[in-house]
């Protein structure tokens, strides 16, 4: 019997590392193992930030997947007017292309999984005229009804785009066979908005929530020619991923329980570092370090140190597995669901999170106390301050013994097999029109 053809769209690949792709990538293992073949469509790498590309993501991406990539149009001429942005730079590309392939060969369904919003116009215009559906894999809000984040300067382009995300995301959810999101709180606003249209993914099996999982065997290619040495003088918590101004509310919560445990029992931070690596895409030495600018406002920048620049995935995981334990934080937005959350907690670390109160992240927190230890923030409330002490204290101290936790049987509801069954079970579903 042959298998069922997918060609999964996305914005980087191999050997770009960028959080939005690591769906696509461990689809690409796990999907052909049960019935589908993988094919990827992805902008060529004169597209990509040279800051993205990782040198050493050989063994991450599977080589028996075929990947289409489309050649660099017009570069110039966007710098010229100031579009950086991927999706736009590579739609007229990626479309003529995409078009080529879907009229030569037979593809049961195109699948979209990226934050370059302007892709998804892709999934629209393929399906009129080549009648193929499509899916689309939401990571973050598409269109914010609050007109700018709070962190943000509001401007003419940040105004122009946020117009334009509107438009795109009516024209490319409505007419989606499809939906897949890492937060139930992207599908509940979509049902809210479309379901007056009576959209095809209206249905509960065509738009689940699925979280972003973990591939165990990143592990194992982590620790491959692993020349990662860290000096042990200190229990070592890490935190590797995006910061800057959205992470400031629940980095500060912590910073907040810090100082009081330094005010009160400064033992428990003894020979305590918590080290924030890879926090600001594009950082250059002279820019400002905003989570450790928090720390010093706060007093505790002796137990924090923030190194902004770029690391790679693979030693992202290294630096995890050499640490005593693992920090997740959170942004303001309630839907969101970090995409490293999986993979922290099945290292076996001792794990804090910082989170939005009525996010599914924290929510998972309360689902499985054995995933770790949570903090929470809200609109204008935050976890009371003796509550949030014991839990970090009790945090600090599982990092100064070492501990290890076996969480196994917990994430297999969450590990990459099992994330790409749903998928399939999507897909089927999608096919079945």
């Amino acid at each position: 019997m042959n298998k069922r053809r997918v060609l999964i769209v996305v914005s980087s690949y191999a050997p770009a590392m960028i959080a939005d792709m690591h769906r696509a990538r461990q689809l690409a293992w796990e999907l052909p193992k049960q019935g589908w073949s993988v094919e990827i469509l992805v902008p060529e790498l004169a597209y990509q930030n040279v800051s993205s590309l990782d040198a050493d993501s050989l063994g991450f991406f599977c080589d028996k997947t075929l990947v289409h990539t489309v050649k660099a149009y017009a570069l110039s001429f966007f710098k010229k007017i100031g579009i950086g942005n991927i999706g736009w730079r590579s739609l007229l590309p990626m479309f003529i292309t995409g078009q080529c392939l879907l009229r030569k060969q037979r593809y049961d369904l195109v699948y979209i999984s990226t934050t370059q919003f302007p892709l998804f116009i892709l999934g629209v215009l393929w399906s009129k005229y080549n009648k193929v559906p499509y899916i689309l894999d939401i990571h973050d809000p598409i269109y914010k009804d609050e007109k700018t984040p709070v962190w943000a300067t509001p401007s003419l382009k940040h105004g122009i785009s946020r117009k334009i995300m509107k438009y795109i995301e009516s024209w490319s959810v409505r007419a989606a066979s499809g939906l897949v999101s890492v937060s139930p709180v992207y599908v509940d606003i979509f049902k809210q908005r479309y379901s007056n249209m009576q959209p095809l993914w209206l249905n509960n099996v065509r738009c689940p929530s699925i979280p972003f999982a973990v591939h165990q065997a990143d592990f194992e290619v982590a620790k491959q020619a692993n020349n990662i040495t860290v000096p042990k003088k200190q229990s070592e918590i890490i935190y590797v991923g995006a910061g800057g101004p959205i992470m400031q509310r629940s980095f500060g919560l912590l910073c907040e329980v810090l100082a009081y445990i330094r005010d009160h029992t400064p033992e428990e931070l003894q020979n305590i570092d918590i080290s924030l690596l890879g926090t600001y895409y594009g950082w250059k030495p002279g820019d400002p370090c905003h989570l450790a600018e928090v720390a010093r406002d706060l007093g505790v920048s002796q137990w924090v140190h923030e190194d902004p620049s770029r690391v790679t995935y693979r030693n992202s995981l290294a630096r995890l597995m050499c640490a005593d334990g693992a920090l997740v934080l959170g942004v303001e937005d309630d839907g969101y669901m970090p995409s490293k959350l999986f993979s922290y907690a099945f290292s076996g670390k001792p794990l804090l999170a910082v989170f939005r109160r009525n996010s599914p992240a924290y929510g998972m927190f309360q689902k499985y106390p054995g995933l770790g230890h949570a903090l929470w923030f809200d609109v204008v409330d935050e976890m009371p301050l003796t509550a949030a002490v014991k839990i970090v204290t009790n945090f600090l101290k599982e990092v100064k013994q070492q501990q290890i936790f076996d969480r196994h049987a917990l994430l297999q509801p969450y590990i990459s097999s099992e994330m790409a069954r749903q998928h399939v079970i999507l897909f089927e579903t999608c096919c079945a029109i």
